[in-house]
């Protein structure tokens, strides 16, 4: 007989409505055939590190995360905190904007679907690299999509969707305004405009955008962008719409360094991880590291 499991799903109650509730709750509906399942709804980020806290002192099977990229990453940054939770089963079901994670891992948006996922059990490594204190398993931009990312509202964000994206990144494709910043890379100083670390194959949604690595290999590649220009922003997005690999452009250095550190030199530096806002800082390093959580997956 299938052994009986506790499953604990957390859900950003700010960030998920209509549809994407119906999926959460489709699932909870399948998972409690068989098993058991507490519910827990997040109303800020406060209340949310609360229930992460609670839950490191609570006996279950399997921890669930329902939300976009930018809540899997606070989540994950916080599962961090618990030694407890560390060694976690995680699950995932996407309900937010871009969901990279959704299409690095091929899960559907399908109720069934993710249900057999959570109890199946089948789990694959999903590896972490961190800028200062944070942990992201995606992407860390400084520059240009961190401006990008920083301008956007949240309530039209989860009204827009997608499309806030595409109008706020039109918005600063057109009043360009670059600030460089000092990089430091294996004793080596480089002068760019804006730099994109990535942990992920896809970016800005089912886009591919290197060859190099995906969130399965322990492997970070980084784009360091010089005298970066609406030309080549063109370009490279020509890049990435037809050949999915920034790689080709010879005004972009590559690197896979481990460590790379970046300074400010005319303003503080727009950063976003994993979709959502890092706070601006005077200084930032970028590690990869051999941290990792077990994520349920096909």
């Amino acid at each position: 007989m299938e052994k009986r499991l506790k499953f604990c799903i957390i859900i950003n109650a700010n960030a998920s409505g209509g549809r994407k509730l119906k999926l959460v709750n489709e699932v909870i509906y399948l998972l409690k055939i068989d098993h058991d399942v507490e519910l827990f709804k997040t109303i800020s980020e406060e209340n949310a590190k609360e229930i992460f806290k609670n839950l490191s002192v609570k006996n279950f099977d399997r921890l669930v995360l329902a939300g976009g990229d930018g809540s899997v990453c606070f989540g994950i940054n916080q599962i961090f905190k618990y030694p407890s939770l560390v060694n976690k089963k995680i699950g995932y079901i996407p309900t937010g904007t871009a969901n990279i994670l959704q299409i690095e891992t091929k899960i559907l948006k399908n109720a069934e679907f993710i249900a057999k996922i959570l109890i199946t059990g089948n789990t694959k490594q999903i590896f972490l690299s961190k800028i200062n204190d944070k942990f992201f398993f995606l992407m860390a931009g400084i520059g240009f999509d961190g401006k990008i990312v920083a301008s956007i509202n949240t309530k039209i964000k989860r009204h827009l969707g997608k499309i806030i994206f595409v109008l706020k990144g039109f918005q600063h494709f057109l009043f360009l305004e670059n600030n460089k910043m000092e990089i430091l890379i294996d004793g080596k100083k480089l002068e760019a405009d804006w730099i994109l670390s990535m942990s992920s194959k896809y970016y800005a949604g089912s886009h591919e955008v290197t060859k190099t690595t995906d969130i399965f290999q322990n492997g970070l590649v980084t784009y360091i962008f010089k005298d970066l220009t609406r030309v080549k922003l063109l370009y490279y997005l020509f890049l990435i719409f037809f050949y999915g690999d920034l790689s080709r452009a010879k005004s972009i250095t590559i690197t896979q360094a481990k460590n790379i550190k970046i300074n400010k030199l005319n303003s503080n530096l727009a950063i976003q991880t994993d979709g959502e806002i890092f706070s601006s800082k005077e200084r930032v390093e970028i590690q990869q590291t051999n941290k990792f959580i077990k994520l349920l997956t096909v």
